[in-house]
This record gives C-alpha cells, sequence and structure tokens, in this order.
C-alpha cells in the first residue's frame, strides 16, 4: 500500500509507491499538505495496478537518445528515395543540437518547443522548422510501433509555424514558344513535356519508351527515376496535348535506350541534374527577367565594384571612371517544378474544371490543384472586378459634381384664380392660408 513521508528538515512530500513492475520508489512530489500527497500517491498506485494489469501500456526504460533514436529511424524507417535529404536535415538540426544529447524519456513538449524557437532566431524559415518538426514526430510514431517507446509523442503537443503563403511564378501561354526556343536541344523535350503534361522531374527521368502511347495518345506515369512507383504511390494515365506530340517523337527518335529522355549514352539521368539552371538560362534569353543589374568590370578589377539595377540592358557609362556598364539579366526566380504550376495554371484559366486537372497532375485532393497550384493573374482578377458596377461608369471627376436641384414650378398668382381668393383678400396676410390641394379653401385657426 503506497504511504508518505516527509524527511527531516525538509519540507517535500514523498510518495512510496509501488511502479508497474512492483519495484517500490521514492517520488518527490509539489504537494502542500499531507492529505495533497495522500491523493497524489493513490493515483500513482492506481495507474501503476493498470499497467501490471495490461489495461494501460507499460512504461518504458528507453535510455537512447533523441539523437540516437533519430539515427535509428535514418537506418531502419526512412524511405530510401529522401534518405540524403532527411539525413542532412536531421544531422544539421537535431542530431548536432542539445536537443540531439537529451535522453528520450526526459523529453518534454516544452523542450521541442524551445529547440524550434531557437532554429527561428538562427534564421530557418517556418517551413524548414515545420519539416523539422514533422521528421521528429515521425521519428516517435515509428519507434513506438517498433517497441523503442511507449509513452506519449511529445512532438504532438508542439505548435506548428504558420507558412506565408508563396505566390509561384508561372508562364503565359504567348511566353511558353519564347522559353522552349532558347532551351538547349537535349533539354528541350524534357521541358516541354513538364510543361504541357505537368510531370515531376522524377518522373520525366524514369519515363520509358513503353510507357509512351503517341498512337492512342496516352502517357502512363509509373515510376520516378528508378523507382517502382511515383510520389503518389500509384500509376495514372493521362493524354498527350496536341502540342508534345512532336516533342515525343523527337526525343523517341534520339534516345538510344528504352528511356524516353536519357543522357546521350543512354543512363538514366540521376536526381542530381539540374533542369532549373537549363530554365533560368532560357528565360534570360528570352528576354522574361526581372531586371538587369550594370556593372562595371574596371572599377570591380579595382576593388570599388559598381552596380546600377534598370528594367533594361541599354548602354549606360559608369559615373566613376567612365566605362561601359555590362548588363546582366536576372530571370525570373523559377524552378522546374514551377512548370508544373505552369500546366494548373494555364488549364484552369482556359476554363477547365478543377476534378479534371486534378486528374491530370494525379492530385489525391482537389484542394491541392486549386489552392496550390491554380495561380491567378492580374488579368483574371480584373475581368472578376470588372462585373461589379455599371457597364459604362461616368468619369470620377464627374461623379464628384454635386447635383443641380431641379426647377420649381413658377407660383401661380392671384389673378388666375379670381373666383377661389376673392372672398380672402380683404383678409389680413398670415391668419389664414389657402390649400391648393383641396377643390375648397380651407381656414386654418393659427393659435
Amino acid at each position: 500500500m503506497a504511504s508518505v513521508f516527509q524527511r527531516q528538515g525538509h519540507g517535500t512530500w514523498y510518495l512510496r509507491v509501488k511502479d508497474a513492475y512492483g519495484r517500490w520508489a521514492n517520488i518527490s512530489s509539489t504537494a502542500k499538505t499531507k492529505t495533497e500527497a495522500w491523493r497524489l500517491a493513490s493515483d500513482l498506485e492506481r495507474k501503476a495496478e493498470r499497467q501490471r494489469l495490461g489495461l494501460d501500456p507499460l512504461p518504458t526504460d528507453c535510455m537512447l537518445t533523441v539523437g540516437e533514436l533519430v539515427s535509428w529511424w535514418l537506418r531502419e524507417r526512412c524511405p530510401a528515395a529522401s534518405y540524403e535529404r532527411e539525413e542532412s536535415r536531421l544531422k544539421k538540426n537535431v542530431i548536432s543540437t542539445p536537443l540531439g544529447s537529451a535522453l528520450v524519456r526526459h523529453l518534454t513538449a516544452a523542450r521541442v518547443e524551445d529547440h524550434l524557437h531557437e532554429l527561428e532566431k538562427a534564421g530557418a524559415a517556418p517551413a524548414s522548422v515545420n519539416h523539422v518538426r514533422a521528421k521528429l514526430r515521425t521519428v516517435f510514431f515509428k519507434a513506438k510501433k517498433a517497441g523503442l517507446w511507449v509513452g506519449g509523442n511529445p512532438i504532438t503537443e508542439t505548435e506548428p509555424r504558420r507558412v506565408p503563403k508563396r505566390v509561384h511564378p508561372t508562364l503565359r501561354v504567348e511566353e511558353i514558344p519564347r522559353v522552349l526556343e532558347h532551351v538547349p536541344p537535349l533539354w528541350r523535350p524534357f521541358t516541354a513535356t513538364a510543361i504541357y503534361a505537368g510531370l515531376r522531374k522524377g518522373e520525366l527521368c524514369g519515363l520509358r519508351k513503353c510507357d509512351v502511347d503517341l498512337d492512342a495518345g496516352l502517357i502512363t506515369v509509373r515510376c520516378s527515376y528508378d523507382r517502382e512507383t511515383t510520389k503518389g504511390g500509384h500509376a495514372d494515365v493521362i493524354p498527350i496535348a496536341p502540342a508534345l506530340t512532336p516533342y515525343f517523337d523527337a526525343a523517341i527518335e534520339a534516345s538510344p535506350s528504352d528511356l524516353v529522355f536519357p543522357w546521350p549514352d543512354g543512363s538514366m539521368r540521376s536526381p542530381e541534374c539540374d533542369p532549373e539552371k537549363v530554365l533560368r538560362r532560357a528565360l534570360a534569353r528570352a528576354g522574361l527577367v526581372e531586371r538587369y543589374e550594370h556593372s562595371c568590370r574596371r572599377c570591380k578589377s579595382r576593388g570599388t565594384p559598381y552596380v546600377e539595377k534598370h528594367k533594361d540592358a541599354d548602354v549606360r557609362r559608369c559615373p566613376t571612371c567612365g566605362a561601359k556598364l555590362w548588363p546582366r539579366a536576372i530571370p525570373r526566380p523559377m524552378r522546374f517544378h514551377d512548370l508544373r504550376h505552369t500546366a494548373a495554371t494555364l488549364m484552369l484559366r482556359a476554363g477547365v474544371d478543377a476534378h479534371r486537372v486534378q486528374r491530370i497532375l494525379r492530385h489525391a485532393s482537389v484542394t491541392t490543384t486549386t489552392d496550390t497550384y491554380g495561380h491567378l493573374t492580374v488579368d483574371d482578377l480584373r475581368d472578376a472586378v470588372a462585373c461589379i458596377g455599371p457597364k459604362n461608369p461616368i468619369p470620377f471627376a464627374a461623379g464628384l459634381l454635386p447635383k443641380l436641384p431641379r426647377a420649381l414650378p413658377a407660383p401661380k398668382h392671384a389673378q388666375n384664380f379670381p373666383n377661389e381668393n376673392r372672398a380672402f383678400q380683404s383678409e389680413p396676410r398670415g391668419d389664414r392660408t389657402h390649400d391648393p390641394r383641396l377643390k375648397r379653401p380651407v381656414l386654418y385657426q393659427l393659435s
């Protein structure tokens, strides 16, 4: 039976109870009175009894640190496709930090929350902090299923960070031919398929000739790189856009292997290939840039660089040495994945319903298609607000002018009503009046 006691010279109440394994333990409490200490001891005794009877999970004696538990997850449970990325992220943000040396059984939600705040202070973006939080939560869930941890998941009690919604840059319909014209021939069919079919980078690298049926106009998307499945974990069949057919013809004819978009030696393009760099160069050559940076090479060689930012690439002179400034195009900050955003946006703007766009992009939910990939331009918003108000609005300045009062009708003179006013011509003015609304005169008694 549980008991409580105080040690000599100390005001702390101690609880003597049996744990779930039948061992006696002395636990210090924050109780202020003996009655409160008895109540805590009874609660602990009932909890230990439920654990011994199998009604509640047994407490763990896990002696692993958080860093060791994360390393176990990387070795045993991390998907092979994301191993390198997750290893780099977790080593930097968890394993090599003070949190990584903390014992798992001593970990609390407050400790994890403090660590996430430290990451924010160090300059981590809210999305990066949420990634670390999500992976830690997954680590504890997997450890619990494997029997390494039987307690609660302290990560679920932490607060996710709010990520500001980003507006992804996309291409317009008239800009697509200009961009593809400046893409190198080795990457042109690869880039065109990303635009017109919305395929991901890994799906393009793993696409095989047997997956493309030009006669039926269908693509079977079944794998990503050399893995057996795609990101969604299932195969899908999508149609081929008419504008994409000549690019597929050229790619299949030039391919020396069973892949549609291999390297010149026939091998598969690895995840380290960088089509984004190719896209940025094509954007710059096509003139789809944010600005131009005009720099002076002479001043730079002297250790005093001079740079001007302008919207055009006109010839300018350095105000310091008079040399010609060299313009450098700063293209739009587009990722290769933004071509997938472009495909969704162009279809939605063309009036295609969201559910068909979802099927083509192979999203699990239609809200992902509309919220994440459906980017409206200013012209789309202008068409929406144009529906408000009159079709032919008056000029703004004319609308501010006060309206002129309507002209009142000319007063009726007495000579026009000789019969009605003859009886009142001798009365003093003001004590009797005439109501023109009535056929006969009405007398009003003035008080």
